[in-house]
């Protein structure tokens, strides 16, 4: 009561102050104009106020950091940055800070201020050290959310044992043991996905992650999960839950995260999938080692990369690190770089190739000349195809978007050229300049030129964990594109020639697909496909032996695998037997 009293008092403190306020000249001043002013008028003014005292609060903020800051691009907007800029011409943008401001500037975008780097710069950024720029932080985190998904542990899995486990899983060295089961994964997804003679993919992307986890759940979790579809499929939708999420989480303010989890999120039936599978075989492997350990022999188990998650012993104490549960949840990790990056590039292969009927004209030639008819695919193979290799690193460098690998500085970074960046500052690297030398070059499908490669390496996140994997994604992509050619006609359901990639602001989309509804028709039964605006028919006449022969290899291939499944959404067949 005391404290209203002194408010409700005139001779007050508060009301002291108003009354000084209101006797100062430029009060006059400013209500005379207030009384004088058009609505407009007042608009204009006040938003030029509030960016005069936006810009202002970002200046001070900057000279208070005794850091040698890089220079900020000007011509930002409150709020949007440079987004506007980066979503309608990132490319000739880009290109023109990149000269005017050199290798390290500032932009900002939705609120927030990051360092985009560039040239030696840029390539610095990329092999910087993890305590010093995180990849972890940057990607996994601040624009995957993976931290919603999985525990502190887990998330130590992926960024970090991952990597020590894969230099003696999937190293270069071990590569043509991989070639046999790769190839029986092409073959069960070819007998589970593409039974009918004329197949027509309504949704490519989803298609292509299940396709690829047909190669990669046998051979990096081991063969007692080659006909396991359970695992197969949450491998695949997996990477479809989390790209999904993603624009929501950009939009809605982080405070609001954890209570619409509930709501976008389903990793509970991902994690029960993987304890219901994965965490029995941890547990009898385990027991099979002790047992083999005890009595001095080897345990006889191949060392694929579940088998090093589930050999994982502590330095300390020389136990397992990670329990079956543990080590069941990591395989999500796995999961995810495997079937989103590997799917993705091996739709934008075949993009291309459609986009470009030459390029096809060419892949074609090589396979025939290098492995013609049925040949066997073995690495020697896969190194005699110069087209092939050289179009697969066009494709991963077209593939790279204007800004990418964003990291986040966990301590106070300085580039060779003596800029720094503070603490918590995310800092993107123009990936595509490094690819190219501009932003610009090479952009249009038409200038696609897979001669210009010469063999050179792709720009990829260096030493941290996402390129772990690289020799086996490529072999899983060179493999699969020499079996869908061989043995299907690919085409599109309207003719017309697809976009190879999205961007958008500049941002390589994923998981969204360039174009519906394309055309996959078994060799030995259609000659050729033809669209209509209605759809896809096939046209000419099928031999009845054909048929037979047809439907017998397929009924041979599909008893391998001896499971039941529930209804799942298959490719639809327009050619009916």
């Amino acid at each position: 009561m005391d404290y209203l009293n002194k408010l409700s008092n005139p001779n007050g403190p508060i009301h002291n102050a108003v009354d000084l306020i209101q006797k100062l000249p430029i009060t006059n001043r400013l209500t005379d104009m207030y009384k004088r002013s058009s609505k407009n008028e007042l608009y204009f003014v006040g938003a030029a106020t509030f960016i005069t005292l936006y810009n202002l609060t970002s200046y001070i903020q900057e000279k208070r950091q005794k850091l040698n800051l890089p220079p900020t691009v000007p011509f930002g907007l409150p709020f949007l940055g440079h987004g506007l800029y980066l979503l309608f011409m990132p490319k000739t943008f880009l290109d023109w800070c990149n000269n005017r401001y050199g290798e390290v500037y500032n932009l900002k975008a939705r609120g927030k201020i990051f360092t985009v780097t560039n040239g030696t710069c840029g390539e610095e950024s990329l092999k910087a050290d993890r305590d010093d720029l995180s990849l972890d932080h940057g990607l996994v985190r601040d624009t995957l959310y993976f931290h919603y998904v999985f525990e502190p542990r887990i998330l130590e899995v992926g960024t970090e044992i991952t990597t020590r486990v894969a230099k003696i899983a999937v190293a270069s060295s071990t590569m043509p043991r991989y070639v046999s089961g790769i190839q029986k994964g092409l073959e069960a997804a070819q007998a589970y996905l593409l039974k009918e003679k004329v197949n027509v993919l309504d949704h490519p992307s989803p298609f292509f992650q299940r396709f690829v986890s047909f190669m990669s759940v046998p051979t990096l979790l081991g063969e007692e999960f080659a006909s396991n579809i359970e695992v197969i499929e949450s491998f695949a939708s997996f990477t479809g839950d989390i790209i999904r999420n993603i624009p929501v989480f950009m939009l809605v303010p982080t405070f609001l995260h954890r209570p619409l989890l509930p709501y976008i999120q389903s990793p509970k039936k991902h994690h029960a999938i993987m304890e219901k599978h994965i965490s029995p075989v941890v547990r009898q492997r385990r027991e099979i080692m002790r047992l083999a350990k005890e009595a001095g022999e080897d345990h006889g188990f191949e060392q694929t990369f579940l088998q090093g998650l589930i050999e994982y012993t502590d330095a300390d104490t020389n136990e397992y690190k990670y329990s079956d549960k543990e080590v069941a949840h990591g395989v999500l990790m796995l999961a995810f770089v495997s079937a989103h990056t590997t799917s993705t590039n091996l739709s934008y292969c075949i993009y291309w190739l459609l986009a470009r009927p030459d390029l096809m004209e060419r892949m074609m030639a090589e396979i025939e000349s290098v492995a013609p008819g049925n040949t066997p695919i073995d690495v020697e193979v896969l190194n005699k195809m110069t087209f092939l290799n050289n179009f697969m690193r066009e494709v991963l460098r077209q593939g790279a978007s204007n800004l990418g690998v964003g990291k986040k500085a966990m301590e106070d970074f300085t580039f060779s050229n003596g800029y720094q960046v503070p603490k918590g500052r995310m800092v993107e690297s123009s990936t595509r300049q490094l690819n190219f030398g501009t932003n610009s070059i090479r952009s249009e499908v038409e200038e696609m030129d897979p001669d210009m490669s010469k063999n050179r390496i792709a720009t990829t996140p260096a030493r941290d964990y996402i390129s772990f994997g690289r020799f086996f994604a490529t072999q899983e992509i060179k493999m699969s594109l020499i079996y869908l050619l061989r043995n299907f006609d690919i085409k599109t359901v309207n003719g017309k020639k697809p976009t190879p990639m999205k961007r958008i602001a500049g941002t390589r989309i994923t998981n969204i697909d360039n174009l519906r509804n394309i055309c996959l028709a078994r060799k030995m039964f259609v000659s050729s496909c033809c669209s209509t605006e209605m759809g896809l028919e096939a046209r000419g006449k099928r031999q009845d032996a054909d048929m037979t022969t047809n439907e017998d290899e397929s009924n041979n291939v599909s008893t391998k695998f001896n499971y039941r499944i529930g209804p799942l959404k298959r490719s639809r067949a327009l050619v009916k037997d």
